[in-house]
């Protein structure tokens, strides 16, 4: 998991830190910066999701049920996720649920990552943030859908 979570780190890295730079470079109005910054929020959004869905281990430390301990999700959505078979699918579930919740709540979350031993993934996302400077809010209220491009 490891090896997978830094390369996953260094093409955020990378994208987020091109993507950027492409903003700053090409100006030229206000509106053009505007709409360049909505997709690169977007565009982040999204991998951040793409990255949770497939780095996040559910089973791992009882996860959700320190989530509904930290009042990040609510018992009913606990037994919602809790009905499903997949992994996959219990993660998804998770992080659509996770898309409702405030900035301090997904801060809480990233805490909660980091409290099951799986903090590698926890910095990965406040990397990228970071890096973007998108901190204090959550991603994945604008992750709707895989973006057609970037700029």
């Amino acid at each position: 998991m490891f090896y997978h979570t830094e390369q996953r780190e260094t093409v955020v890295s990378v994208v987020v830190s091109e993507t950027s730079q492409a903003v700053a470079a090409a100006s030229p109005t206000d509106e053009d910066v505007i709409a360049r910054l909505q997709r690169l929020d977007s565009s982040l959004a999204w991998m951040i999701h793409q990255f949770l869905v497939h780095a996040i281990d559910i089973k791992r430390g009882n996860l959700i049920d320190k989530l509904v301990a930290k009042h990040v999700l609510s018992p009913d959505e606990r037994e919602r996720i809790t009905k499903l078979k997949k992994a996959v699918d219990k993660v998804n579930s998770l992080l659509i649920m996770l898309k409702a919740k405030s900035a301090a709540e997904f801060d809480s979350f990233l805490a909660t990552l980091s409290e099951t031993s799986q903090q590698s993934v926890a910095d990965v996302v406040r990397h990228a943030l970071h890096t973007a400077g998108q901190t204090g809010h959550n991603p994945l209220q604008q992750s709707c859908k895989q973006p057609t491009q970037l700029l």
